[in-house]
């Protein structure tokens, strides 16, 4: 499955949005193949954000997968599930 990685402007990080992405690549192995927005053909958009206001999200309405973290909450096994579309919770909703 391809999925672009998108990062929010980092202007109020609560918690390193890089470390979680490559916990999540890591997690993900060959199952996914990591794009930037630039390019064509991706399935799906990871967000990363640093603070519950995702700012990012507003340009991303189109995209139809968006999974968007907005805190280190969420299990890395989590987000992969939800990426592949084999998870039943969703990425997009804060856990406490």
């Amino acid at each position: 499955m391809k999925v672009a990685i998108k990062f929010c402007g980092g202007c109020d990080p609560t918690y390193d949005r890089v470390e979680v992405y490559r916990r999540i690549k890591l997690l993900a192995g060959h199952s996914i193949e990591w794009l930037g927005l630039e390019k064509q053909g991706y399935e799906a958009v990871l967000l990363v954000c640093g603070c519950l206001r995702a700012c990012p999200e507003s340009e991303l309405q189109n995209v139809s997968r968006l999974v968007s973290i907005k805190h280190s909450g969420l299990s890395p096994e989590s987000v992969v599930a939800q990426l592949l579309g084999k998870g039943q919770n969703d990425a997009n909703q804060d856990q406490g």
